[in-house]
């Protein structure tokens, strides 16, 4: 569960941002029967000073030996806005930890307090294993739709068109993750998508230039139901977002203002980002993007 890659950051993660007291009290947390000192755990004398680095690595050392290295990391991240001798921790990167561990299995569950493993088939977990409720973190989403859907339902009849939604859907699933997003809401006719980490804009963009570039190709698939080739138009925006498990209701300005782009802005088949997705990307993905406009006080980029 925990390869040497992850300990050795959660060794880092301590070391760097508690003090040698800090460490002292978490290893007399998880060692409580027994009680933790760090001279004692490493050998050396009392008065040979230790840094909350080595302090940290030995925790993490004595864990694994010991067989309670699953507490130490529970242990952890329950630790972020918990008082610690006399001050609440605040851990920056904890969350990059847990996207970590998820990626090896198995991801922590803040609920029932315990790891919970998890086929390959659940990898699209909303929160990558890592976004905590109630918690802000920046991300970038992108509201997708289908353009003319209620032309093509009263056409065909929403059965019909229930076997398209299916189609695409599993199609937009094959084309997020390589760049590791989530499908946060889908109500067949469009949805919203998520993306985190430092490159999130990037890749929310480059994801999206691929689903519309290749749209094309899901529109030759033999035995289509409609003779009409399905038509979309996205809208990306970055910014901070609240979590939750619920992210179908998630209510947020990043989420409104990239579904108002999409709706009134962008072009069919065309995308068009804010611009605090435009001034994150490299210049060669700026350069698809031809069309500049002011859009509910923000100036946003479209591709056409």
């Amino acid at each position: 569960m925990f390869d040497t890659a992850l300990t050795k950051d959660l060794a880092e993660l301590l070391g760097k941002q508690l003090t040698f007291k800090d460490i002292e009290a978490v290893g007399g947390y998880v060692f409580k029967d027994h009680g933790y000192r760090t001279h004692a755990a490493a050998g050396v004398d009392k008065k040979v000073s230790i840094s909350p680095l080595n302090a940290a690595r030995q925790l993490v050392l004595e864990c694994e030996q010991h067989g309670v290295l699953k507490e130490l990391f529970a242990f952890v991240f329950e630790l972020e806005g918990v008082p610690l001798n006399g001050r609440i921790v605040h851990l920056e990167g904890v969350e990059h930890l847990l996207y970590d561990l998820s990626r090896t299995g198995v991801f922590y569950d803040f609920d029932r307090r315990r790891f919970v493993e998890f086929n390959t088939e659940k990898k699209s977990l909303p929160n990558w294993g890592a976004l905590r409720r109630g918690r802000e973190y920046p991300l970038a989403v992108a509201s997708v739709d289908i353009c003319q859907n209620s032309e093509l339902v009263r056409k065909y009849k929403p059965a019909v068109m229930e076997k398209i939604y299916y189609r695409l859907w599993e199609f937009l699933k094959q084309k997020l993750e390589p760049y590791d997003g989530r499908i946060w809401s889908w109500a067949g006719d469009g949805g919203l998508f998520a993306f985190r980490g430092a490159e999130a804009p990037a890749a929310a963009v480059s994801c999206c230039l691929e689903i519309l570039y290749t749209l094309p190709v899901f529109n030759l698939q033999p035995g289509r139901p409609v003779r009409e080739e399905l038509c979309l138009r996205i809208a990306v925006d970055h910014g901070s977002i609240k979590f939750s498990e619920d992210t179908g209701r998630i209510v947020s300005e990043t989420i409104n203002y990239a579904a108002h782009l999409e709706k009134k802005g962008t072009q069919p088949m065309g995308l068009s980002v804010s611009d605090t997705v435009y001034e994150a990307l490299p210049p060669s993905l700026r350069r698809v993007f031809k069309r500049e406009q002011e859009f509910e006080g923000r100036i946003a980029h479209s591709t056409g």
